[in-house]
């Protein structure tokens, strides 16, 4: 359950007799629930029917009791009492601090995820500066009849609690030795953040990186109601990318600008040769650098297959992403996975990062060059389609989707990456994912039904125009989008109103990019901190974040371990 291993009996045990499922006896339970093994899919799976099928032999789910902790109880238990060495490479040991933005969070139950992001988070200047001073003030006038489900509340509350410094206390033994803080829980702020999500309102592990996603977004709603967001933090976030399209026998030229709060780097896996490619003796791939990583997310890559609208036939074109502006934090996510015999292992890649100043600016897209050529204006998923068969009516993969799923990507977004990246493999669809976890329509069907009539739900219009969009927008947006208000919210957050404003149709235009207040020219950046992902699996293990404080000579790194801050 932990992901360190066995002696592989069972799954022996399957490869002789074909024996596909496997039902944990001791975890079964009168209400028909019990730990299940597919060893086809290598994944848990839950059974509706597990009272049927044990009927067959002889056993009655009515008349079992739970005796064995299940996985997900022993993967809890693993989390609250993951400890690792409190040592340096050197051997110094590192002392417990406590201390205004050193105030450590507990943990509830599987949400490292979550106190490893928001001590990140709160690290940065424009969250603290947003929350903390303004918190007493926000106590006395805020409306909100229940402020437990008030998420300004609860984010006013989560600052004072961090850097106030008053929860921030070390505890000591009888001997007078210096112990740990016991941390503050922030379970009102979960309940508050995680309110109707089908997967952080629960007590499972969850992927840092999409809390990160899903925290920014709920950010962004709630400070829309106020001032029309002009104070948002999340807007450090922002910025944009230039996508690059050349047709490889026509030579033009497509370029599109994307809006974005973060890049997703792939890894290059290079596995140990010698003792000289690494420290660590039991490492399997060689440590790659941060530059490497940008270099292969900047690089060209062959799109077969391609539709060009210039040459009226299927061609190969060259693609690449580079950054069309910068944003005041840049937050980065590392995809050191893979998938093995359709199963998502976790890669070990040591990813090196310098502590001192990067500059991004050789990662900067140009626009439209002098004598490039554009191609003509039309649909760009048509074109990227394979030429058998037009993108929305392509048969899909049930066996990659089923794949797909089974990481926990929506159907919605696993049908779409399977019909973008024409049925070319489970690897393929999930890259295509990541790339595009930003986009407002990732969650909107490509046959879903447009709107059938200009009349839309008034009390959806009220509810968006009260975050600070005008009327005429709101009402644009939910025709677009069947009424639902969920999909029209996406794309007034991710869109400016045009749907022509991604299109860099000269070299001048391409100067001119909407950015936002705070996407800045400057390419230099330095790094203010990182969260770890400790465990061998992709599907368990525990998260520790590592925090920056000061500048210059001043410059402090503490670790923070849920309740524990060295």
């Amino acid at each position: 359950y932990d992901g360190s291993g066995g002696n592989n009996h069972a799954i022996e045990h399957f490869e002789t007799t074909g024996h596909r499922v496997s039902i944990k006896l001791g975890t079964i339970t009168p209400e028909g629930t019990a730990d299940a093994y597919c060893y086809v899919c290598d994944d848990n799976k839950v059974d509706p029917h597990l009272a049927t099928h044990l009927q067959v032999f002889g056993i009655s789910v009515s008349a079992q009791q739970k005796t064995e902790k299940s996985v997900a109880e022993l993967q809890l238990e693993q989390n609250l009492k993951f400890d690792f060495s409190m040592t340096t490479a050197d051997g110094t040991q590192l002392q417990p601090v406590a201390g205004p933005g050193l105030t450590g969070l507990c943990n509830l139950g599987n949400s490292c995820y979550m106190s490893s992001v928001l001590q990140c988070v709160f690290g940065i200047d424009r969250f603290r500066d947003r929350y903390f001073p303004s918190a007493a003030e926000h106590f006395a006038t805020c409306t909100q009849p229940r402020p437990a489900q008030c998420v300004l509340c609860q984010l006013h509350k989560l600052a004072d609690g961090l850097w106030s410094g008053r929860y921030a206390i070390l505890e000591t033994d009888e001997e007078g030795n210096t112990g740990h803080q016991q941390g503050i829980p922030p379970a009102q702020f979960k309940m508050a953040i995680a309110k109707d999500h089908y997967e952080f309102s629960t007590m499972r592990q969850q992927d840092a990186f999409e809390f990160l996603q899903h925290l920014a977004k709920q950010v962004n709603i709630v400070e829309r109601t106020v001032a029309g967001g002009a104070n948002d933090p999340t807007s450090v976030f922002d910025f944009s990318t230039e996508e690059r399209l050349q047709c490889s026998e026509c030579s033009r030229v497509r370029y599109k600008t994307q809006k974005v709060s973060s890049a997703s780097l792939p890894v290059i896996k290079r596995p140990v040769t010698n003792a000289i490619d690494t420290l660590d003796s039991q490492a399997q791939f060689a440590p790659v650098s941060l530059k490497e990583c940008l270099d292969l997310m900047t690089s060209d890559e062959t799109v077969d297959g391609y539709n060009c609208p210039q040459c009226q036939k299927p061609t190969t074109a060259i693609k690449s992403t580079k950054f069309a502006t910068f944003p005041k934090v840049l937050a980065m996510q590392v995809r050191r996975f893979e998938l093995v015999n359709w199963v998502p292992q976790k890669l070990d890649v040591p990813v090196q990062v310098p502590l001192d100043q990067i500059d991004l600016e050789p990662y900067k897209g140009r626009g439209i060059q002098p004598g490039e050529e554009l191609l003509p204006e039309t649909d760009d998923a048509a074109d990227a389609a394979p030429a058998s068969a037009p993108a929305d009516e392509q048969a899909v993969d049930e066996e990659v989707v089923s794949q797909l799923e089974s990481m926990g990507f929506p159907r919605v977004r696993c049908v779409k990456a399977v019909k973008k990246t024409g049925n070319c493999g489970a690897e393929a669809a999930m890259n295509w994912i990541f790339e595009h976890m930003d986009d407002a329509d990732i969650d909107i069907p490509d046959d879903a039904p447009a709107a059938s009539g200009p009349s839309v739900d008034p009390e959806a219009v009220e509810q968006l125009m009260a975050m600070g969009f005008s009327k005429e927008r709101v009402e644009k947006e939910l025709a677009k989008t069947g009424g639902d208000p969920n999909r029209a919210l996406d794309r007034l957050l991710n869109f400016d109103g045009t749907e022509d404003d991604v299109a860099m149709t000269s070299p001048e235009g391409s100067a001119a990019v909407a950015m936002s207040d705070d996407s800045e020219s400057a390419s230099v950046f330095e790094l203010t901190g990182f969260v770890s992902h400790k465990g061998s699996s992709v599907h368990c293990g525990h998260y520790i974040a590592n925090v920056r404080q000061g500048l210059g000579a001043d410059t402090q790194w503490f670790l923070f371990n849920d309740a524990k801050v060295v």
